[in-house]
């Protein structure tokens, strides 16, 4: 009982390392029938009204092991993901069960882009070709490693 008191003070380092990164809430939300209980509309750019997503992502940022951020040609930014193994397991069944359906990809509340699945994803990349601004990649960067960076070592 008297350890409960502790927990904060233990806490506290942990706490701070996450809050120095900053948010960076990167989602997979995939297209639902409007009839699906979990339901939520969202404005997708393009599209002519809006679209029913699944309230629970399909795949989150706790699935992503790394990212390579890419200028796309528009002047936004494309990113890849690389997913971690349950991040590559889940995307390996959402794209084979869920094959003709769109998959949103949503950072910080903000819809990117939308994603046709139309083949079976097996080796764990999702691939964003637009839509990132270059604050968005410079956060991205802050709360994940790149693919391709060497870690920064400290010398001795």
């Amino acid at each position: 009982m008297r350890f409960r008191f502790l927990l904060p003070l233990l806490m506290a380092p942990f706490l701070m390392a996450a809050a120095s990164k900053g948010p960076a809430a990167m989602r997979f939300h995939l297209k639902a029938d409007a009839s699906d209980p979990f339901v939520t509309p969202l404005n997708v750019p393009g599209a002519p009204a809006p679209v029913p997503v699944k309230r629970i992502p399909e795949i989150h940022e706790g699935n992503i092991a790394a990212i390579y951020p890419v200028p796309a040609r528009d002047g936004t930014y494309g990113c890849a993901f690389k997913l971690n193994v349950q991040g590559t397991i889940r995307l390996d069944s959402v794209s084979a069960e869920e094959r003709g359906k769109v998959l949103v990809a949503v950072f910080n509340s903000r819809i990117v882009s939308a994603l046709l699945i139309d083949k079976r994803i097996q080796d764990g990349v999702i691939f964003v070709s637009s839509g990132f601004t270059p604050q968005d990649i410079e956060l991205l960067k802050k709360n994940f490693p790149v693919l391709g960076e060497q870690k920064n070592k400290k010398k001795r």
